[in-house]
């Protein structure tokens, strides 16, 4: 329920952008879907590319605890952020 001023120039100058955003979606209702599956990616083809999801341990551990700047224990620290 947020609340935007605008003024008289922008309307002028969005409506006829936003009409033709409407326009696009009102285009997409009219799509007739029914029977067609979801696609997660449009290079799946029907079928499940997804690895397996299973943790394996990084064999080169080493090689990127050397190039990090500070670690603290067997986890990279990283700067707070909040």
């Amino acid at each position: 329920m947020a609340h935007i001023s605008v003024t008289d120039e922008e309307v002028k100058e969005w409506e006829p952008q936003l009409q033709q955003i409407v326009s696009w979606f009102n285009q997409l209702q009219a799509v007739h879907v029914e029977g067609v599956p979801p696609a997660v990616r449009i290079d799946m083809e029907g079928e499940n590319v997804l690895r397996p999801d299973m943790p394996v341990q990084y064999e080169a551990r080493e090689a990127i605890f050397s190039q990090v700047p500070e670690t603290e224990g067997e986890f990279v620290k990283v700067p707070k952020i909040l």
